[in-house]
């Protein structure tokens, strides 16, 4: 009995581990929200007109502590970063798409890996808003042959006139934008 016991709890561990997230499209239905996302994507344009045409909005979405304001993280990229790490759900918007992120306690964006096909799904609704991202790059000798490949790997330390936290008071819906620099 203990035998069969172990072998169930192995299974339920692998099954449970193999057990793929989603990525599901969805509707922003807050009419602060869509307001805010609005101005958020006008500014964005301002910026670069670039981001008329181009780019896609990160929207990293914290949990909520019991806190009287709700707060959440805009963002627009002009790469196909997000493929690392896919959004949970993905949203259209003002012409736009908008990729929704759970962040953690701490205000990490929570991993999400899904299946190849519907990552394929997503960026066939993103098309060709965004750059595919170089990852490697390449120098070469004189002789046209490779000398060394390296691995790019990009830091974001923020302070971008295109990302903007919101912070929305749930009782009176007042919204206050911390703009970055």
């Amino acid at each position: 009995m203990r035998l069969n016991c172990g072998f169930i709890i192995l299974l339920m561990g692998l099954f449970s581990t193999s057990i793929a997230q989603t990525c599901e499209k969805t509707q922003i239905k807050d009419p602060i929200l869509i307001d805010a996302i609005g101005e958020f994507i006008i500014n964005c344009n301002k910026v670069n007109e670039i981001y008329k045409d181009m780019g896609v909005i990160h929207m990293g979405v914290h949990p909520d502590s019991g806190k009287e304001e709700k707060r959440i993280n805009l963002w627009i990229d002009l790469t196909d970063s997000f493929k690392d790490n896919p959004p949970q759900q993905y949203a259209h918007l003002w012409g736009k798409v908008i990729l929704i992120y759970q962040r953690d306690a701490k205000g990490k964006i929570i991993k999400n890996e899904i299946p190849p096909e519907q990552l394929e799904a997503l960026l066939n609704e993103v098309g060709d808003r965004v750059f595919v991202e170089q990852r490697w790059v390449e120098t070469y000798h004189r002789d046209g042959s490779l000398k060394r490949r390296n691995y790019q790997i990009g830091i974001s330390m923020g302070g971008s006139p295109t990302s903007i936290v919101l912070l929305i008071n749930k009782k009176t819906g007042e919204v206050r934008k911390l703009k970055s620099v």
